[in-house]
């Protein structure tokens, strides 16, 4: 379980979030093994590695929420940088594992819901790249939601050439690019939906509390950019599994092309609904008349960052677009040339 820590704190200090690094580090050897969130760590029915089910992130936002809750303040230290040496921390973070013990082993029982609005920049660049490849304006489906900011991705400005969106967006992602621009083909997204398993009401405190506290405490831009798409009143996530929610926006035909798409959540699915899912799509994609475009941003064994991977119908093409960093930092965009 250690390793699993170690592993996760070293992502947070390659996307400069040092200060969770070093909580990260010192967790496990602070977590009692009798408490019940030792226990619950113990008897871990899935994979808790960073890649999988990822226990290190859900107990780094159960600290955090219990920072902006006010239910820890003593917490604050940890997060700036120089206000709290390494020899303090240990028994600082036992005293607040050991008393809010019941909390922080409910807090983990689900996934993390980060919900990074900078992940949108991929959406909008393949956005415009379907427009100008199937000439038709675009219905979307997301799987894994969160809180549904990245379901209003047309609401957002992509800061490249002579931009993507509306220039006024309180949204601006301006991600380091390397490759072609996406093709300047503006689009009009008619319908997004998007589902979760437990999405997040923005109308509602406790879920806002546990949208922000997987932001990481010691990266205030990210918290803002959040509050900013927030702000744009994101429509709610249904509560379903992806399955289920798949079988009912592919049960009629569509009109226009249905982009079907995940970001960094396809590795909390389990391998049977990974494969229900991969076979529905496939299976409408090649007897629907209309296109179908399946877009996953999503960790894929490779480095750097994750794999843009979109397969299309009824042409049944496979096409590599290229890669993103795991926030939205960069992209490196290797598309074709649209068809169109």
């Amino acid at each position: 379980m250690k390793a699993h820590f170690e592993r996760q704190a070293t992502y947070c200090s390659a996307f400069g979030a040092d200060l969770t690094a070093r909580l990260l580090r010192h967790l496990p050897d602070c977590i009692l093994p009798s408490s019940a969130l030792g226990q619950r760590i113990a008897n871990w029915p899935g994979e808790a590695a960073p890649e999988a089910d990822n226990l290190p992130l859900r107990l780094a936002g159960g600290l955090h929420a219990l920072l902006l809750s006010a239910k820890a303040p003593e917490l604050a230290p940890i997060y700036r940088s120089g206000a709290m040496a390494d020899a303090e921390l240990p028994k600082l973070l036992r005293a607040v594992l050991q008393r809010h013990d019941a909390e922080l082993a409910a807090f983990i029982a689900n996934a993390p819901q980060t919900n990074e609005v900078r992940r949108a920049a991929g959406l909008i660049a393949t956005a415009h790249w379907l427009k100008a490849h199937t000439e038709c304006d675009l219905i979307a489906s997301e799987l894994g939601a969160s809180a549904g900011l990245n379901l209003i991705f047309d609401r957002f400005h992509l800061a490249l050439g002579d931009g993507y969106g509306p220039p006024n967006s309180p949204v601006q992602l301006n991600p380091t690019w390397q490759g072609s621009l996406p093709p300047a083909a503006p689009y009009l997204l008619r319908d997004a939906q998007g589902c979760d398993l437990a999405p997040l009401d923005l109308r509602q405190r406790q879920d806002l509390l546990r949208l922000h506290a997987y932001i990481w405490a010691d990266q205030p831009e990210r918290r803002a950019r959040t509050d900013a798409a927030i702000s744009l009143n994101p429509p709610l996530p249904k509560k379903s599994s992806a399955i289920e929610f798949l079988r009912q926006r592919l049960a009629s035909p569509w009109s226009g092309c249905h982009l079907i798409y995940s970001t960094v959540a396809w590795q909390y699915f389990s391998k049977d609904e990974k494969s229900q899912i991969t076979e529905l799509i496939t299976t409408r994609g090649a007897n629907s008349q209309a296109p179908l475009a399946w877009l996953r941003i999503e960790a894929d064994g490779k480095s750097p960052g994750a794999g843009m991977r979109l397969d299309l119908w009824p042409e049944q093409k496979r096409i590599d677009l290229g890669r993103m960093d795991f926030h939205g930092r960069w992209i490196t965009w290797t598309a074709p040339k649209p068809r169109a």
